[in-house]
């Protein structure tokens, strides 16, 4: 999937501590301005201030370890507050350890090129509001305008590399930006956590690992006080003036209380990318005080998860992230055609992908698309997910084969349907477009008989575009519109009327 980050305007009903942290990043561009308050300095702290620091009241609780958790955590703690960080799971990260393609902004001086020259505010607007199929909003606005300023917040705050940029499925132009040296997900949650956890000796941050929120905890005012959890077995309760839910979304919940299943019933059949923590924790507190929700039913379907010839039934599959058609790859049917432009918004793939009546595709690269992939591929293939073969009549061979694509046509009959489709896919590109609108042909042409990568690969259930309300300064809404006092959002958990 293509990695978004949630920041939020200053907001007056906060603590001084989150007020800060949640604010849009005001880092300027390598050029002066604006910057940052003075980070609090992470050196090894006396005896006297960790004690002292170990004995103050926690300010805020975060829920939850992906991108938006650690993120706000850390910009909590750089300002001063001491932060109980809470995770379910023993491993920090959650689903955005996973993330493969990106993150997407516009536009830092470091990104442009010839790709996005042309590149604005108002074109990443006039995108982001094609795809969610409604009109631009001070939401969308919020969040296109505070891009730039958050991934120069994440360049100079974690030394993150976020030097290749690509162009994927909805965009007019390159303005994802990921690590040259592995996959974003992995290398933003190392190195966000790397930071967050420097605070931990001083006591100014309390890590609570494996420990799962059952409830939250509120005064007669309705006000959010804290939390119930359980750790080991063991039951207790935090108190704080000040919790965040960053708990992600509900695209694995197969749960006996399963969002899934009362919002989209029809997609519980399909796989997911997603963990067997997603299971919508943070949705079901908030809505159990009076929060709001929206567009619940918007589960989104990516177009490309592999299936590991190793274990074809696995509900939960590998991301194949939405770079490797960012790069050129292309899908083919169990026949060898075909049948969407690549580049499409993920739903109108997917929606390609349905209407052939097949379970399964094809996606193919050449050697130049898997250069620029780099170590997508590299990791791909080391785990079996891409296999290198010689030209048409090798995918076709692979594709035919007990690994290869289901319901495939017979490998004679695949290598003529693949060489007429590559000779007009690469016809189209010389054109600059072909029958189903694509314009965009990175690193065509296809040659028919060199080296090529095939993946076998189906759509799978990946992100929670609807969840609770919140304003842009990221409070949660009740459903009458009110703010539930003491209770934040951030992430997948959160949803606003875009």
């Amino acid at each position: 999937m293509a990695l978004l980050l949630k920041h939020f305007g200053s907001a007056p009903t906060l603590n001084a501590h989150l007020q800060a942290a949640l604010q849009k990043p005001i880092l300027a561009s390598a050029g002066g301005g604006a910057s940052l308050p003075a980070v609090v300095t992470t050196s090894t702290p006396s005896a006297a201030v960790a004690a002292a620091a170990k004995s103050k009241p926690v300010d805020v609780a975060v829920i939850g370890s992906g991108v938006a958790g650690l993120t706000a955590t850390l910009r909590l703690l750089d300002r001063g507050a001491k932060v109980a960080l809470i995770d379910k799971e023993k491993r920090l990260g959650g689903n955005s350890a996973k993330a493969s393609s990106g993150i997407n902004g516009c536009c830092p001086d470091h990104s442009r090129s010839d790709r996005n020259v042309d590149d604005s505010i108002a074109a990443f607007a006039a995108d982001t509001a094609k795809s969610a199929k409604r009109e631009a909003s001070d939401m969308i606005q919020l969040l296109v305008e505070s891009s730039k300023s958050a991934i120069e917040w994440l360049l100079k705050r974690t030394s993150i590399d976020l030097t290749k940029m690509a162009q994927l499925g909805g965009h007019s132009y390159a303005r994802t930006h990921r690590p040259s040296n592995g996959m974003i997900g992995a290398e933003l949650v190392y190195a966000l956590q790397r930071e967050v956890k420097k605070f931990e000796s001083s006591g100014q941050l309390q890590l609570m690992q494996g420990t799962k929120v059952t409830s939250l905890l509120q005064d007669g005012s309705g006000r959010v006080t804290g939390v119930a959890y359980e750790q080991g077995g063991a039951e207790g309760q935090l108190l704080v003036p000040e919790t965040v839910l960053a708990t992600g979304g509900f695209a694995n919940d197969r749960t006996n209380t399963s969002l899934l299943a009362k919002h989209r019933p029809d997609l519980l059949r399909f796989p997911t990318t997603n963990g067997e923590w997603a299971t919508g924790d943070g949705m079901k507190m908030a809505m159990a005080i009076g929060a709001g929700t929206v567009d619940m039913d918007k589960v989104q379907i990516h177009p490309t998860g592999f299936v590991d010839p190793t274990d074809v039934s696995a509900s939960t599959k590998v991301l194949c992230g939405e770079m490797m058609r960012g790069v050129g790859g292309i899908l083919v049917s169990p026949q060898g055609t075909r049948f969407v432009n690549e580049l499409s918004p993920r739903d109108k793939v997917v929606e390609a992908q349905l209407e052939t009546g097949a379970d399964e595709f094809g996606l193919i690269l050449n050697e130049a698309m898997a250069k620029e992939a780099g170590k997508h591929v590299e990791l791909y293939t080391k785990k079996g997910l891409l296999t290198k073969v010689k030209g048409v009549a090798g995918i076709a061979e692979w594709m035919a084969g007990s690994s290869g694509v289901a319901g495939a046509s017979d490998a004679s009959a695949l290598a003529n349907a693949l060489e007429s489709s590559l000779a007009a896919y690469n016809a189209a590109a010389a054109q600059g477009r072909d029958e189903f609108g694509k314009v965009y042909f990175h690193n065509a042409p296809i040659p028919l008989n060199e080296t090529l990568y095939v993946g076998r690969i189906v759509p799978v259930l990946h992100y929670c575009m609807g969840g609770i309300t919140f304003n842009q300064m990221g409070d949660v809404l009740r459903t009458d519109g009110s703010v539930v006092p003491g209770l934040h959002a951030a992430g997948e958990v959160s949803a606003s009327p875009l």
